[in-house]
């Protein structure tokens, strides 16, 4: 994975105002300069939202084998003691496993990440059309003027 990819994601929360101010602001000054840029912004901070995707989607599925193998062995050892586990009794002991908590944990911040990486995607593309209707008011502005 590209290591500008990965520090954007490790950094998202700490940087993120930061992010919105340097690649979402728009100049009348700089427009055109902001109109070339943006196909590749866009697409950096896409790759940062797949990245993001996909942390999130591998702790989720940590989390769900976690689960499926902690369930699993204290089914065996209530069997083993004689009584029968009920799905309830497991939901409720695997909330305890300490493994599994650290999991949750890293998995609502990668949620937060990719909300955020998602964000910033979908505020690119609210960026896009404000700088193409800008660019046609400015072509507008200037063809009044030529006349």
């Amino acid at each position: 994975m590209n290591k500008d990819i990965t520090d954007i994601y490790d950094s998202l929360e700490d940087t993120y105002l930061d992010l919105a101010k340097t690649y979402l602001s728009v100049r009348e000054d700089t427009l055109t300069e902001s109109l070339l840029k943006h196909p590749s912004v866009f697409a950096f901070f896409g790759a940062v939202q797949s990245y993001a995707k996909q942390r999130k989607e591998q702790l989720e599925m940590s989390l769900e084998i976690g689960e499926a193998k902690h369930m699993e062995l204290r089914r065996a050892e209530l069997f083993s003691q004689g009584t029968k586990a009920t799905q309830g009794a497991l939901n409720a002991y695997v909330v305890t496993v300490p493994e599994l908590m650290e999991i949750k944990t890293k998995l609502k911040e990668a949620e937060y990440r990719y909300a955020l990486s998602r964000n910033v995607v979908s505020s690119l593309d609210h960026q896009k059309d404000m700088l193409i209707q800008l660019s046609a008011n400015k072509r507008a502005e200037v063809r009044l003027h030529e006349l």
